[in-house]
């Protein structure tokens, strides 16, 4: 962990222009100053140096090499067409639903088929479960399925009640107010 902020956060901009050569003459000295003071930046210097001299060079190191008439006419159409506007088109329902497709559902249309397929089920199930039950109720075995329906249900409403809970004529009883004389009784024993 650092202690110290660092002080030659500010030269690194300059390094790299006067690396390059084109710091200004003004800030020249300031930052050759500077460099005969720091080590690190003088190291820092020493590896933009050894980058920007090959580049700063590199009409003489590639003179030599020479694109064809091909590249140059392939080179010549790829920045007029990158220039030209490309086709507008107008705003219709179906170029719109057109783009909406490309963006929407066709990257992810596995996923969208999916969810198609697991639909269709649930209709289908759906479709299938409410044909079925307006037979079963028209049916002599579903009036007995219903009445044992109904039994069940009363043995589980009895099953479920509070037995805990008093009737109301218990819970009367309980709170009223009793006489002195019981009360009495009740603090001597």
């Amino acid at each position: 962990m650092k202690w110290f902020p660092n002080c030659c956060g500010r030269y690194r901009q300059s390094l790299c222009l006067l690396a390059s050569g084109v710091l200004p003459e003004s800030e020249k000295d300031q930052i050759k100053n500077h460099l005969a003071a720091c080590a690190d930046c003088r190291k820092y210097y020493g590896e933009l140096k050894a980058v920007t001299v090959p580049l700063t060079n590199w009409e003489a190191n590639f003179a030599h090499l020479q694109p064809g008439a091909n590249d140059r006419i392939r080179w010549a159409q790829a920045v007029q067409a990158a220039g030209s506007p490309g086709p507008l088109y107008g705003f219709t329902p179906v170029g719109a639903v057109i783009e909406w497709w490309r963006d929407v559902i066709w990257p992810c249309r596995r996923v969208w088929a999916g969810l198609a397929v697991v639909w269709m089920v649930i209709l289908a199930a759906n479709f299938s479960l409410r044909e079925r039950s307006p037979a079963m109720l028209k049916s002599g075995a579903s009036s007995e399925m219903t009445m044992t329906l109904k039994a069940q249900q009363k043995i589980l409403a009895e099953l479920l009640t509070d037995h805990s809970v008093l009737p109301d004529a218990d819970r009367q009883r309980i709170f009223l107010p009793k006489p002195r004389t019981e009360r009495v009784e009740l603090l001597i024993a």
